[in-house]
């Protein structure tokens, strides 16, 4: 299965559901990768990652080490690093897809990663916004239905937990939707603690909206929101370890 973790806006946890989803995973006994795609590269980063990501690496002809695997009870994480250099990932793709034979070597790449192992989960961690047909997603997209075709592609909404912000990713998960995208969570994070059962009104109401079956809850969590360690260190939320149960079960309701 493949977890393409979205949202409309930065700074919401979407590296934290990312990576959560993959620990968890992973200590049950799968081997799943991590896709990171994100423009800022958390996830890279917790894994030890320090030089640039795939895409840059090729824009500018440096050796490519993007790719680093942790063992995690019986099963394993591996990390790949495919953007997280900023904003200039626009322009190394433009770089690359106008290079044939530079895109060929990507692809090589891109292939080689992902037919390491296999994999039983691959979760995306997304820059902010993507839509199905932006070229951040399309190419990449195509190329994994390729070598995959039989994998399906469901789609985690991640949201803050103030209103506007709720609001703008319900839009942001109809218009996915609307493309044939199937929407299997919606997440709400960073809520003030105390705040927790006023919350699944909202979240109930905007899975009847989404018609998505899983909806969580997530406290405000100060240990993860200044985390800077090792990945095997990543402090998972109980919330991501029943969504993980349930994803895995094809369980739906409210976690909280």
């Amino acid at each position: 299965m493949r977890l393409s973790i979205r949202s409309s806006k930065g700074g919401v946890g979407k590296s934290t559901i990312a990576i959560s989803l993959a620990k968890t995973f992973a200590y049950e006994g799968h081997y799943v990768l991590l896709m990171d795609r994100d423009i800022v590269g958390y996830a890279s980063y917790l894994a030890g990652i320090r030089g640039p990501g795939l895409v840059t690496s090729l824009a500018e002809g440096k050796d490519v080490d993007v790719i680093r695997e942790f063992p995690l009870g019986k099963g394993s994480i591996t990390v790949l690093k495919y953007f997280g250099d900023g904003p200039r990932y626009k322009l190394d793709l433009e770089k690359i897809h106008r290079d044939k034979e530079l895109m060929n070597v990507g692809w090589k790449y891109y292939n080689e990663f992902l037919a390491r192992k296999k994999y039983s989960y691959f979760i995306v961690d997304n820059a902010p916004m993507v839509m199905p047909n932006d070229e951040i997603n399309r190419y990449e997209h195509m190329q994994f239905k390729s070598l995959f075709p039989d994998i399906p592609i469901k789609y985690l909404v991640v949201s803050d937990s103030l209103a506007q912000t709720i609001e703008d990713n319900v839009k942001y998960a109809k218009v996915l939707s609307s493309l044939n995208q199937e929407i299997l969570s919606f997440i709400i994070n960073m809520i003030r603690p105390q705040d927790l059962l006023s919350y699944e009104n909202i979240v109930r109401r905007v899975m009847t909206e989404l018609r998505c079956g899983i909806g969580v809850l997530i406290p405000f969590n100060e240990e993860l929101f200044q985390f800077s360690g090792d990945i095997e260190e990543f402090p998972v939320p109980q919330q991501v370890k029943e969504l993980a149960k349930r994803i895995r079960a094809g369980e739906q309701g409210i976690i909280s």
